[in-house]
């Protein structure tokens, strides 16, 4: 039977390799560099709490991630976002401010919730406005998401609703980010539109919701969404995974290709799927793919850490509204955001009230600190913001260096430079967090389209011995 070699074991990879399980007519061998599968995927269990070391959550209107759990039999697993963890709130001169309803895309349609929000001078409100009378922006190509926001709606809508609404995403710097890669829809706003505010409010009417069917927008797993992997590794053949095996290059061997692993082993396959950070499938396809390689290595990563902490119901004064706070690049804190687990995910949070700090971005990496240090920092912006000053029940620190791909302007042309390098090779394909969307279900979809690529060339490619018959009966 053919063998396809999976290199790397977080979602995309496995997801790959689900699909070629499901498809049949192939098996696959999954080689991963660590111990375990499901790459930031992961939770630990404590006494009344659920701790997720990377996501919590999941795009819902990106279906990929609800079909594949329902593939796994384990739908009974879903769990909605609660109704208390709806809306949040931005954190700008010294307090917290409500996100003011009705914005898309970071961008008011609603003009009196707006006029209304006191996260805005109103003169920065004023100039905001002025983009309906703006016209149309015919710019050709990729731009910064910043500047060109901030050239339609002027700076400080970008640096308190559009930079942390956004860029938290990718964990990205907004002067930098790839419109293009990131959110091209503003593009076309202001070409179609000729103002993005415009745009935006036509936009919010015409989008289907998901609640508008009785679907929440986001959802979670019950016990955590380290239950995913873990359900993909029993749902596949034990031979098909390799955990400790990191893979030093690709090579062509004969009529396939022989992967070559850090310790010298080399395992033979007819087609390969690469779902590894862009640097180390850079780094095992440079002597295949020279120019893939070039175009993988120029895609930058940010490192990030997550902070749990727990406290007792009575050190936190005051109720907590919403599902968290955002907080943008020049309001003073270490940490860029902070999730109120207690409200969206209660079933997570039982032992007391859980709350998820987020740590890191582009050109602002937190790893360089101890934990200690890491968690005092938390502490104190906690209590500048929310008044705790207690000690917690539960802190823990999960580090993720070099953990968030970076959509800068260009990307788009680096990732298809990437796959043109590839044109050679139909049977190798790129896949993951660093190509065509960071979210679980963009990861997965990228892993199963990437497998059904390659299956898809073997089933393509002709048969040596029919060619030869072929050529005896002409």
């Amino acid at each position: 039977m053919r063998r396809v070699a999976v290199l790397g074991g977080g979602m995309a990879g496995l997801a790959a390799a689900w699909e070629i399980r499901q498809s049949g007519g192939a098996q696959a061998v999954v080689l991963e560099a660590g111990t375990t599968f499901g790459g930031k995927l992961r939770s630990e269990a404590q006494p009344g709490f659920v701790l997720e070391e990377g996501p919590d959550s999941f795009l819902v209107r990106k279906p990929a991630a609800v079909t594949l759990i329902r593939e796994l039999g384990i739908e009974e697993e879903l769990v909605p976002i609660t109704a208390s963890g709806q809306g949040s709130a931005i954190y700008s001169g010294g307090r917290l401010h409500p996100i003011p309803p009705g914005l898309m895309l970071g961008l008011p349609t609603e003009v009196w919730p707006f006029l209304r929000s006191g996260l805005l001078t109103t003169g920065a409100k004023l100039r905001a406005l002025g983009d309906l009378f703006a016209g149309r922006d015919d710019a050709d190509g990729d731009q910064p998401l910043g500047p060109f926001v901030a050239r339609r709606v002027g700076r400080q809508v970008v640096q308190r609703l559009v930079e942390p609404l956004l860029s938290g995403i990718y964990a990205g710097d907004v002067a930098a980010m790839s419109t293009q890669a990131t959110f091209p829809q503003l593009l076309e706003l202001a070409r179609r539109d000729g103002s993005l505010l415009r745009g935006a409010r036509r936009m919010r009417r015409k989008a289907t919701r998901p609640a508008e069917h009785g679907a929440p927008m986001f959802m979670s797993l019950r016990h955590g969404l380290g239950l995913l992997p873990q359900a993909l590794c029993a749902g596949l053949p034990d031979e098909w995974l390799q955990p400790m095996s990191p893979v030093a290059a690709v090579r062509s061997a004969g009529d396939g290709y022989a992967v070559v692993l850090a310790d010298g082993r080399e395992i033979e396959a007819e087609g390969v799927v690469v779902a590894l950070p862009a640097p180390a499938a850079a780094h095992v396809l440079k002597e295949i793919a020279p120019k893939t390689a070039l175009a993988l290595f120029s895609i930058p990563y940010a490192s990030l850490a997550v902070a749990a902490l727990a406290f007792a119901p009575e050190d936190v004064p005051g109720p907590l509204r919403g599902s968290g706070f955002l907080v943008p690049r020049d309001a003073g804190l270490l940490i860029t955001a902070c999730t109120y687990v207690v409200n969206k995910w209660p079933h997570e949070s039982e032992g007391g009230v859980l709350l998820r700090c987020y740590l890191g971005r582009a050109n602002e990496s937190p790893l360089a600190h101890s934990d200690q240090e890491l968690l005092g920092s938390v502490r104190e912006d906690l209590r500048r913001v929310l008044g705790i000053a207690a000690e917690p029940r539960l802190a823990r620190i999960f580090r993720w260096p070099d953990g968030m791909p970076q959509y800068t302007v260009g990307h788009p042309a680096r990732v298809a430079t990437a796959r043109d390098g590839l044109a050679q090779h139909p049977r190798i394909r790129l896949c993951g967090a660093a190509y065509d969307g960071v979210g679980i279900p963009d990861v997965i979809r990228q892993g199963r389209e990437a497998a059904a690529a390659v299956l898809g060339a073997l089933a393509d490619k002709r048969d040596p011995s029919m060619e030869e018959e072929r050529t005896r009966q002409d």
